[in-house]
């Protein structure tokens, strides 16, 4: 076993499957479980907290707190995993999330509430969500993270369709305090073993290069590209200072607050339509699904592609999507805003990870995204309750919409002012190297 200029030990032979493709399954995994249990069936735990806490108000207040409270311990989480991995970040946030839902199930106040889902949730939350796993994605690949990283995000979308309809029937079974209790130690016994297998810090750990190439058998040209990932890599007071982190903030905290309106208030906009609540859900749990299949759409044109033009085309889909929202009153055509819109708003998670890596470089990328995050999160709480002032204020999700629309055409104009370093896979090497 040698070593060479770069760090990175040799190894006689490849393993059959390079470990970069289990770390996009842990990965997965952490998505699926994080945004499942947390956003997807927060809709189903909030009637019943409502009943017990005194009404919709107070208990959609909570959910803002531990919106906010990740915000701020993104932050500390994104240098945590600069720093150590994501490995040790991920053990500790499915034990602290674990003990946050079993902690839920014994609340007796509204303050209790509060100080559960703002400390251990949130934290919990932060440190198997986003952060870790993009991070550990963009590490172990770099031709093909656009591709690792749609399947890896995918898991966002697919949470939902497993703990939505999971959180109900365990609601209806048990009661809500029981099933908190129950997911509690799912979640622990679903995520801590695949990440303490296979999560790992770095292809270097293992002898690897970045995409599965062994060190001894990289040619010249793979060892030059991963050379220049690292040289390129932005520390984190540096990117906060560039035009870069500020077009990225921007763009993405339009889109993503437009995202959050149109998802959240889908359902309330179709029945004021005349839709019954079983459509209207049906129409909401197909834009979800389309939104699986955006994410490896968009991971897969990443790698093909300038990742400036392929998140300013998502954008327009977005706003053509919305746009079709608005106007369309047959039933037809909201089929053609399921497909177009739940496409194109699935691939969010995956660009924002992948332009962010293209951007600043793999070895901050932690932190650099820790600190873009409440940018993020500020302009979804801004958004959401605005939606529903505009709504009450209005009677009609017009204006809303007519805002979303412009929004994301301003976020695909802005995106495209992203400058990035020269492209590290022209088509024909990616053709002529070796994998």
């Amino acid at each position: 076993m040698t070593s060479n200029g770069l760090g990175i030990q040799a190894v006689g032979r490849n393993a059959r499957v390079f470990h970069g493709w289990w770390i996009v399954l842990v990965a997965f995994i952490c998505h699926a479980v994080n945004t499942g249990m947390i956003f997807y069936a927060w809709g189903v735990f909030f009637r019943p907290l409502a009943e017990a806490f005194g009404g919709h108000a107070p208990v959609a207040s909570g959910f803002s707190v531990l919106q906010f409270a990740a915000a701020g311990y993104s932050l500390l989480v994104g240098r945590a995993v600069d720093r150590h991995g994501a490995r040790p970040v991920e053990i500790v946030g499915a034990l602290v999330l674990a003990v946050g839902f079993l902690m839920l199930s014994r609340v007796h106040s509204l303050a209790a509430l509060y100080l559960c889902l703002a400390g251990p949730v949130a934290l919990g939350s932060t440190c198997i969500g986003p952060l870790p796993n993009n991070s550990a994605v963009a590490r172990w690949f770099v031709r093909r993270r656009g591709q690792a990283l749609g399947i890896a995000t995918a898991g966002i979308s697919a949470g939902g369709i497993v703990f939505a309809p999971l959180a109900e029937r365990l609601v209806t079974a048990f009661g809500w305090r029981h099933a908190f209790a129950v997911l509690g130690v799912l979640e622990a016994l679903i995520v801590l073993p695949p990440v303490l297998l296979f999560m790992r810090r770095d292809p270097a750990d293992l002898g690897l290069l970045p995409d599965g190439l062994a060190a001894a058998q990289a040619s010249p040209a793979d060892l030059a590209l991963v050379e220049r990932e690292i040289e390129r890599s932005v520390r984190p007071e540096v990117a906060f200072r560039q035009a870069n982190f500020w077009l990225m903030a921007t763009a993405f905290s339009l889109t993503m607050a437009g995202l959050a309106s149109v998802l959240l208030y889908q359902m309330p906009l179709l029945v004021d339509r005349g839709l019954p609540e079983s459509v209207a859900s049906l129409v909401l749990g197909a834009t979800a699904a389309m939104g699986v299949v955006g994410k490896l759409g968009f991971g897969a044109l990443l790698d093909r592609f300038d990742q400036r033009r392929v998140a300013a085309v998502c954008f327009c889909l977005q706003s053509a999507g919305v746009l079709l929202l608005w106007t369309t009153r047959s039933m037809p055509l909201l089929a053609c805003y399921v497909v177009l819109y739940g496409y194109a708003m699935g691939g969010n998670a995956t660009l924002f990870a992948s332009l962010n890596g293209a951007a600043f470089g793999r070895l901050h990328y932690g932190a650099i995204a820790g600190r873009m995050s409440p940018f993020l999160v500020l302009a979804q709480a801004i958004g959401v309750p605005a939606t529903g002032y505009l709504r009450d204020h209005t009677g009609s999700f017009g204006p809303v919409l007519a805002t979303v629309t412009v929004a994301s055409l301003l976020a695909a104009a802005i995106v495209l002012r992203v400058r990035l370093p020269g492209r590290l896979q022209p088509a024909a090497a990616s053709r002529t190297n070796p994998r």
